[in-house]
């Protein structure tokens, strides 16, 4: 019976590596915002206030450039915030992992967990986070990156 199951056990180990590589092969390279959502307090079920930023406004709402993150195939990834004038405001740094459909950011010891869905060249990324600075994860933040 185990001899029946071996190519099958296989064969599903190496569908779900290449779909795993394929994946990850979408991530990595470099993106830039194009839009990006807070709900603050949805995941309690009543929602506080949104914060939004549609396509074409970022520059004018947060009064920065789009954030620049590279994603490399070793798990690293960094995100570069830029002044309207081109200066490097900020950098911050850390590791990135899949999961299935989600993609985990690792910065300073803290995990965040974004649902990410691939739209031909573009990206939707959406997590529970503290945006809020609340202490609690519960603002839901939807994004849409596009991929140089």
């Amino acid at each position: 019976m185990l001899k029946r199951l071996a190519p099958l056990i296989f064969f599903l180990f190496i569908l779900v590596s290449c779909a795993k590589n394929e994946a990850e092969q979408l991530i990595v390279g470099q993106w830039y915002n194009e839009s990006m959502m807070v709900e603050l307090d949805a995941k309690s079920g009543k929602i506080d206030s949104v914060f939004n930023v549609p396509v074409g406004e970022w520059e004018s709402i947060l009064e920065i450039k789009p954030i620049e993150t590279t994603y490399d195939s070793d798990g690293g990834y960094a995100s570069e915030y830029f002044g309207l004038t081109g200066e490097k405001m900020q950098t911050s740094e850390g590791q990135w992992s899949l999961a299935g459909d989600s993609l985990y950011l690792t910065e300073g010891g803290k995990t965040t967990e974004y649902h990410f869905r691939w739209l031909e060249g573009k990206a939707i990324f959406r997590g529970y986070l503290d945006w809020d600075n609340d202490g609690l994860a519960d603002d839901l933040y939807t994004g849409i990156q596009i991929k140089r």
